[in-house]
C-alpha cells in the first residue's frame, strides 16, 4: 500500500516538473512553456537553501561541556582531558545540527507489561575547519565555544542533494 502512495506521488512530481504543459481549451490547444529557473526555485526552497541567498555564510555555534575523570596522575592530565572531552562535545553537536540525528529505540514487552525499553542516538558525520571562539575551566567543568563557518558555494555542494 506504502508504495502504491509512493508510486502516484513520484509521478505526480515528475509530471508537474515536465518543461512544457498543455493547456486544452474547446477550441484551440495552447502550448505553455516553464522557465528553468522556477523549478530551482522549488528546489532551493525544498532543500533549505533558499536563507542562504541573502546572507554569504552560515555560521553554526556550540558549546561543549567536558569535566576530567577521577583516576588521573595529575591536574594538568585531568584538564587536558576534560579539554578533549569538551571539544568532542562540541563536535558531536555540530555535527547533528549538520547531519540530523539517528533515533533507534527498543521496547520489549512481556506478559502484556512494558519490561525495557531502549533508547540510542547516533551522529554521522564529518566536521572540518571548526574553530575554538573561547575556552575556560571552571569548578572542575571545561567549556569550549566552538564555531563552524561555511559559504553559500560549499554549503550547496555539501548538503544540497
Amino acid at each position: 500500500m506504502k508504495s502504491l502512495v509512493f508510486l502516484l506521488v513520484l509521478l505526480g512530481v515528475f509530471a508537474g516538473c515536465s518543461s512544457s504543459s498543455i493547456v486544452s481549451t474547446p477550441s484551440e490547444v495552447v502550448v505553455q512553456k516553464v522557465d528553468k529557473d522556477d523549478i530551482r526555485d522549488v528546489i532551493q526552497k525544498e532543500k533549505m537553501v533558499a536563507g542562504l541567498d541573502a546572507q554569504p555564510e552560515a555560521t553554526f555555534s556550540v558549546i561543549g561541556e567536558g569535566i576530567p575523570p577521577l583516576d588521573t596522575v595529575s591536574p594538568a592530565q585531568a584538564k587536558a582531558l576534560a579539554k578533549r572531552a569538551a571539544m568532542a562535545d562540541g563536535y558531536r553537536q555540530l555535527a547533528s545540527k549538520l547531519y540530523g540525528i539517528q533515533i533507534s529505540a527498543k521496547d520489549t514487552v512481556k506478559d502484556a507489561m512494558l519490561k525495557s525499553t531502549v533508547i540510542e542516538a547516533r551522529v554521522h558525520g564529518l566536521i572540518k575547519n571548526a574553530s575554538i571562539i573561547d575556552q575556560d575551566f571552571k569548578d572542575g567543568l571545561y567549556r569550549v565555544e566552538m564555531e563552524l563557518k561555511l559559504d553559500k558555494d560549499k554549503w550547496q555542494e555539501l548538503f544540497a542533494y
